[in-house]
C-alpha cells in the first residue's frame, strides 16, 4: 500500500471510531433502566429512572387542576412492596382511580423513599382485554 492509501485508510479509520463512540456514549447516557417497585426499593435513591407497578386503589390525592398528584404504587408481584409517587405533569386519559390501573414513570427516586415523577404512562389492559375476550367469544359461539 503506498502512503497516500494509507492515510485514507486511517482517516476513515478514525472517523468509523468517533461516529461510534458518539453513538456508543449518547445512547448510553439517555437509556433508562425499567425497574420493579421493590428493585427500586432495594437499590435506594436513585436519579432517572423508569419504575413500573399497580395504583393502589384510593390513594389518589388531587389538589386541583394543574397541582401536583399524589398516590401510592404497589409492586405487581409483590403486592407488599410500595412506595409514594408525587408527579406534577399532563396526566394521560387512562389514569383512573380504579382497581387493575398499571403506570410506567420516569423520575428520580429520594431518599424520603418518595419517587418524583416527571413523566408518566398509565395502562388499563383489564378493560381491553375483558372486550376482546368478549369478542373472541361471541365469534366462536360460546
Amino acid at each position: 500500500m503506498n502512503k497516500k492509501k494509507m492515510k485514507f485508510v486511517v482517516a476513515g479509520a478514525v472517523i468509523v471510531v468517533a461516529i461510534g463512540s458518539l453513538v456508543f456514549f449518547g445512547v448510553q447516557k439517555n437509556m433508562v433502566y425499567y425497574r420493579t417497585v421493590a428493585e427500586l426499593k432495594a437499590g435506594g435513591p436513585t436519579e432517572n429512572v423508569k419504575v413500573s407497578g399497580e395504583l393502589v386503589n384510593g390513594t389518589l390525592e388531587n389538589e386541583g387542576i394543574g397541582d401536583t398528584l399524589k398516590f401510592e404504587i404497589r409492586d405487581i408481584e409483590k403486592t407488599d412492596e410500595k412506595i409514594l409517587v408525587s408527579f406534577t405533569g399532563q396526566v394521560p386519559d387512562t389514569f383512573r382511580d380504579e382497581p387493575g390501573v398499571e403506570v410506567v414513570m420516569d423520575g428520580d427516586y429520594l431518599a424520603s423513599g418518595t419517587f418524583e415523577a416527571y413523566k408518566m404512562l398509565a395502562k388499563c389492559p383489564s378493560k381491553y382485554e375483558s372486550a376482546a375476550d368478549q369478542a373472541g367469544a361471541a365469534e366462536t359461539g360460546q
